[in-house]
Order: C-alpha cells, then sequence, then structure tokens
C-alpha cells in the first residue's frame, strides 16, 4: 500500500476528497496549513484547493491518465519558510474510480528563514507569483528561488510583504506536459 511516512490522500470518482492520513494532518499542521487539515478538506472536491487554471489543467490531465490505469510519478518542491523540501508525488487508481496521491520527501535543506513564505496577518494588495511546482517567484518576467526575489525586490524595506499567488513556471509546465505524455 504505502509507506509509513508517505502523506496519502484520496479523491473519490466524483473528485471528493475521501481520505488522509495521520501524516497528511501531521504535515499541514508543521507547515501552518490549518486551513488543509483534514477536516477542513474531506467531502470537498480537490478544485477547491487548485486555483491556477495551468495547475488544475494538469492535475485533470494527470487524473484522466490515472483513471485508465496509469500511476503517474514526479517531483516538486514543497518549502517551509526554514526549509527546502523536495518531494515526490505518485498517483494511482485506487477502486470505484478513485485516486491516490501519495507523496514522500526526497531531500530536505535547512536555509535561514524566508519571512516571504510565512502565513501572517496583515493587508497586502500586491500579489508575486509562486511556481507550485519548484517554488519559484517570477520577478519581471524571469523566475528565480525566493531569497532572489526578495533581494530583487527588495521586498524587507516595505511595510508589508506580498500576498503569494500560485501559478507554474514555463519549465515546470514542460516538464510535467513532458511525463504526462509519456504515461
Amino acid at each position: 500500500m504505502f509507506a509509513n511516512n508517505d502523506i496519502v490522500y484520496r479523491v473519490n470518482a466524483a473528485d471528493k476528497i475521501c481520505f488522509t492520513n495521520k501524516q497528511y494532518d501531521e504535515f499541514a499542521a508543521a507547515n501552518e496549513g490549518n486551513a488543509a487539515l483534514t477536516a477542513a478538506v474531506l467531502h470537498r472536491p480537490i478544485w477547491d484547493f487548485i486555483s491556477d487554471p495551468t495547475t488544475r489543467h494538469l492535475y485533470e490531465k494527470v487524473i484522466e491518465r490515472v483513471r485508465d490505469d496509469r500511476s503517474i510519478r514526479f517531483s516538486f518542491r514543497c518549502d517551509s519558510p526554514a526549509c527546502r523540501r523536495k518531494l515526490e508525488l505518485t498517483v494511482v487508481s485506487v477502486e470505484d474510480g478513485g485516486v491516490e496521491f501519495r507523496t514522500r520527501t526526497i531531500s530536505e535543506e535547512t536555509r535561514a528563514t524566508q519571512a516571504l513564505l510565512q502565513h501572517r496577518a496583515g493587508p497586502s494588495e500586491s500579489l508575486l507569483r509562486m511556481c507550485a511546482w519548484c517554488n519559484a517567484i517570477e520577478v519581471d518576467g524571469v523566475w528565480v528561488e525566493v531569497e532572489e526575489a526578495a533581494r530583487r525586490l527588495r521586498l524587507f524595506e516595505h511595510s508589508y510583504l506580498p500576498t503569494l499567488t500560485h501559478g507554474m513556471c514555463e519549465p515546470c509546465f514542460m516538464r510535467i506536459k513532458k511525463t504526462l505524455s509519456n504515461a
């Protein structure tokens, strides 16, 4: 089935989240993700949690391919303010048209805390786009690491940090598209 430390969630045939494991909640809680805890996501469509149109389209294609009895595996980044984290996602079909998402940690690297990645209260009307797959941030049409984005934009000279919104950089889009075409 899955390793003891894998983060697992499933969607049913209607694309509603129908299962999460203990590690899922532990990961969400440890990463300031109370809005992602099982109590907040269970029985809701996965689409409620994917706002970027490109990312949603790719997830739709992943789920479609997996339901055709193919499994898909790819890596992505999921950083916290003080940690760079590379993860691997395996998506497989399960009974009754469901789909299971299994995430395992490939590597973690501690870094100086990046305030831009902290969940915080406070008004901010400016937005910065972050790649949902590699965590690069778009600055003037160029995708850079969060530390470089903070330096280039002189973010810490402002009263409030911009709000992060998610999208997908071109290299990640092409990599995932290639994975899908080979699946």
